[in-house]
């Protein structure tokens, strides 16, 4: 950890949150008319995730129930493969290992790993032991950690020693005296490192943790006094049993969606497309996100349990190593962000593969996917169904193109709400007129139970106060074929394949000498997708900072570099309303206006900037 780094940890040493987040989480639950007619539709039932786990491992023990890449290891050596007797194995010795560091049902349970099997277990182990699973992103540092281990209380975290030149494991113990119920650390020491230097050698673990290979790996608990332990209470599927934090807003405005397990289910019950995702058994996942995101928890764990199916990891993104995955491992369906599928895009036409088994590209979440992409992917791809998503951490996936309409090629919409699902633009009184953008408001199965607001006494039962309909921060407007146009994304919300923290990298460009306002806006790159982009007003006009001299000034503070800007425009002053607030959406709207080589010009008032 640099001095910046640390410095800034020891600043924001979190104070005791809630008095009793686990006692809050139990006391969701949905209201049981609700429950009994999501139930009467099919969208919500009575068993978990770990229910189709036991069945498929009763029924096909040998069929393979993960593939987790690790290209640090020999050639031959680098595919690990878990069939469904080993995985449901494993979640119970997860599940015991848990409760033997003293976790009981609704405890938080938070952990910050990289892509492999053992993340996807330890998932769920915690929805096994009925525990309340708290993913971190690998890309939050102490300064996002501690916040979100205030706001669950964890009992527990799991971290690596190292990762991505990170030491995760070291941040930790920084913050770990200022969070009293944090009971244990746990480390997975020797983790292979990524990018530069990358090694394979093993590391101690810090005095005063838990080593996860010892502990989690090694030590058959299942064996043990904490083993063969009787399933949760009866209503599992009604309890919330994950914390997902929303980290794309302002530092002091974080939020936490809290779902159960029938929420999540209902992103998969919810599909009627045949050509589309749909419930096919034994289909094989992969999904390019962090296993820690609540879209790769959907869609390369859940569904395929779900299916009797297959999920494939890969624990360093590469355009190259995915393709190679989608060839090998026979992968069916596959879900990135739109600047990985740009980058794949390009990887394949530089050496194509033939992936014969993969019907169905998925790209989108939280950004948008540039016009050109989907066909030039499904031409490069062998012919591949290539569809749009619209999703938030408040519902998962949310809407999903046909792929067959003009209005989707041009990039008009973003297609047609999961079966149940209600979206406020569809609604009269909602904002029923074309041209009218609305906020995305949603209602349904597939919506979490709660939001919490950290800081906040308590959640916010989404059926109790708002009659089910919660904000997403995003806004739309119906797209004249049933379906919707995503207009804008959160107000302070941008990023491709992470959030960005907009407030946290807006103050650290301040501190720069040469920098006198700054902006951080997400703008939509034809290639990368959705990208940050800073737009500066300096401190000298005749002496302005560089991208590469900002980056490196963001980068020495601590900042990672999936939030590091792409793009930097310099203007002599930001356009504000009367009261002096800054006008984000006209600033956005004259980002997307330019173009390389275009004379930059006055945001405020469309004139020559002088710059």
């Amino acid at each position: 950890m640099n001095r910046d780094e640390g410095a800034a940890t020891r600043a924001v040493e979190p104070s005791i949150g809630p008095p009793d987040v686990a006692g809050a989480l139990a006391a969701i639950t949905p209201p049981p008319d609700v429950a009994a007619a999501f139930r009467a539709q099919g969208w919500w039932r009575a068993d978990t995730f770990i229910d189709d786990l036991r069945r498929t491992a009763a029924r096909h023990p040998r069929r393979t129930a993960l593939v987790s890449h690790r290209p640090h290891r020999p050639v031959g050596r680098r595919d690990v493969v878990l069939d469904y007797a080993r995985l449901a194995a494993y979640v119970e010795r997860f599940a015991a290992a848990l409760a033997a560091l003293g976790i009981r049902e609704g405890d938080p349970v938070a952990y910050q790993l990289p892509d492999r099997w053992e993340t996807a277990a330890l998932t769920l182990a915690c929805m096994r032991l009925g525990a309340v699973a708290v993913p971190v992103l690998p890309t939050v540092r102490s300064r996002g950690l501690a916040r979100i281990l205030t706001a669950s209380q964890a009992r527990v975290c799991v971290v690596p020693d190292v990762w991505d030149g990170y030491p995760h494991a070291e941040a930790l113990a920084r913050i770990a005296a200022g969070l009293p119920w944090l009971r244990h650390q746990v480390v997975a020491a020797g983790t292979e490192r990524a990018g530069a230097g990358a090694g394979t050698g093993r590391s101690d673990v810090p005095d005063g943790t838990v080593d996860f290979h010892d502990h989690f790996l090694r030590t058959a608990h299942e064996r043990g006094p904490h083993g063969r332990r009787p399933p949760p209470s009866p209503g599992a599927a009604d309890r919330i049993c994950l914390m997902v934090t929303v980290m794309g807003v302002r530092e002091d405005r974080y939020t936490t969606t809290l779902h159960t397990p029938n929420t999540l289910y209902a992103n998969i019950s919810g599909q009627d497309d045949r050509t589309g995702p749909g419930r096919r058994p034994g289909e094989v996942f992969f999904s390019a996100l962090p296993l820690t995101s609540l879209a790769s928890i959907l869609y390369a764990v859940c569904w395929p349990l779900a299916v009797g199916g297959s999920g494939v990891y890969q624990e360093l993104w590469s355009p190259d190593g995915c393709l190679d995955l989608l060839e090998t491992a026979g992968v069916h369906q596959a879900y990135a962000a739109p600047a990985q599928w740009s980058e794949v895009l390009a990887a394949q036409l530089r050496r194509p593969r033939t992936p014969d088994s993969l019907r169905l590209v998925l790209s989108g979440g939280r950004t948008g996917t540039a016009a050109p992409l989907p066909a030039a992917l499904a031409d490069a791809l062998g012919g591949a169904a290539v569809r749009m998503v619209w999703g938030a951490p408040e519902l998962g996936m949310g809407t999903l193109t046909r792929g067959d309409t003009p209005a989707e090629r041009d990039g008009a919409s973003d297609g047609m709400p999961l079966a149940g699902l209600e979206v406020s633009p569809l609604l009269r009184g909602h904002g029923a007129h074309p041209e009218e953008s609305v906020p995305l408001r949603v209602r349904g199965p597939s919506v979490c139970l709660a939001t919490w607001a950290h800081g906040a006494p308590a959640p916010v039962a989404t059926w109790e106060d708002a009659e089910g309909w919660v904000d997403t921060g995003d806004r739309g407007q119906p797209d004249g074929l049933g379906g919707i146009q995503v207009t804008a994304r959160a107000t302070t919300r941008t990023g491709g394949l992470f959030l960005v923290p907009v407030d946290r990298i807006e103050r650290e460009l301040r501190a720069h000498p040469g920098v006198r306002e700054a902006v951080v806006l997400g703008h939509t790159d034809p290639d990368l997708g959705e990208r940050p982009c800073a737009v500066v007003v300096p401190e000298a006009e005749d002496a302005p900072p560089g991208l590469l001299e900002l980056r490196e000034h963001l980068t020495a503070r601590g900042v990672g570099e999936g939030f590091l800007p792409i793009r930097l425009e310099l203007v002599g002053s930001l356009p504000r309303d009367d009261r002096g607030e800054l006008l984000r959406d006209g600033l956005r709207a004259w980002l997307e206006r330019l173009r390389p080589g275009m004379p930059r010009l006055d945001p405020r008032h469309e004139g020559p900037t002088g710059q």
